[in-house]
């Protein structure tokens, strides 16, 4: 059988060199004190490494959950924030009428996980992991911590459908920090770390550098977030700028975000509404 079966008997050699090599080690280490602790670093090592490599895996394991509960906290103080605000707005406010609305933050946020993103066509979209169950409607904005990430379109009862930001057919009310002067932020379908700021008035002074902030002029997104940098810009028929904005969100890399809740929303679709009866 051993003549007939050459990986058999290659198997059985090789065991056999690994068996006399352990004996070996064995009465080396037993022999020596110099020895013994060189077979002992090495077991150490190797020991180590095992460790290391074994909680490395844990780590990483355990980032997910670290991940929710450091979103959940971003939110809170998102929401601690908003009440703050309208808590200082009612205080400068010379006269006020008390009332239980009067504290209320203009805007809350509800966390969510991105579960599908597309960022390589023209008309781009994303899926979030919460819907109506919790709390989500149909034109609510969806915000990160580095800028506008685009509108709900969809609702179901889990799963949200959103209409990105990198979509041709979006735009958002953006101004200048220092002039605070507003025009509609698109994206004009090339690069997705890129959009362009157009309307501004061809007398108004601006810096390469400049951030661009969203205006506030909108139900779906609180006033002050940043979204990119002012980069190059023309001048379009003498009467405009169309500004190059270098965004602060990374679409690739995009997994969590808040989706906005304007607490205000009922009263004013309510007077646009009556408003725009009586111009009728």
């Amino acid at each position: 059988m051993w003549n007939k079966s050459p990986f058999i008997r290659g198997l059985a050699t090789g065991l056999l060199f690994l068996l006399l090599e352990g004996v070996s080690f064995f009465f080396i280490a037993k022999d020596s004190l110099f020895q013994q602790a060189k077979i002992s670093g090495v077991i150490m090592y190797v020991k180590s490494e095992i460790s290391s490599f074994v909680s490395n895996i844990h780590y990483f394991v355990g980032l997910q959950e670290v991940n929710d509960i450091l979103l959940q906290e971003n939110v809170e103080l998102k929401n601690r924030i908003e009440e703050l605000n309208a808590k200082l707005q009612q205080n400068d406010t010379l006269i006020t009428y008390k009332s239980s609305n009067d504290s209320n933050p203009k805007f809350s946020y509800i966390p969510a996980q991105i579960i599908s993103n597309s960022t390589n066509k023209l008309q781009n979209y994303i899926i979030l992991d919460k819907g109506t169950l919790h709390g989500i409607k149909k034109d609510m904005g969806v915000i990160s911590s580095r800028g506008v990430v685009g509108i709900v379109s969809a609702v179901s009862d889990n799963f949200s459908y959103v209409i990105s930001f990198l979509n041709t057919t979006q735009s958002v009310s953006a101004k200048i920090a220092t002039s605070q002067s507003f025009g509609p932020l698109i994206w004009e379908g090339r690069r997705t770390d890129y959009a362009t700021l157009t309307e501004i008035p061809y007398h108004i002074k601006f810096m390469v550098g400049d951030t661009i902030y969203t205006s506030g002029f909108s139900t779906m997104f609180p006033p002050d977030i940043p979204l990119g940098t002012a980069r190059k810009s023309s001048l379009i028929k003498g009467a405009y700028h169309k500004i190059k904005v270098k965004l602060f969100q990374d679409f690739n890399t995009l997994r969590y975000v808040n989706v906005v809740i304007n607490n205000n929303e009922k009263e004013l679709d309510q007077i646009i509404q009556e408003n725009e009866v009586q111009c009728k």
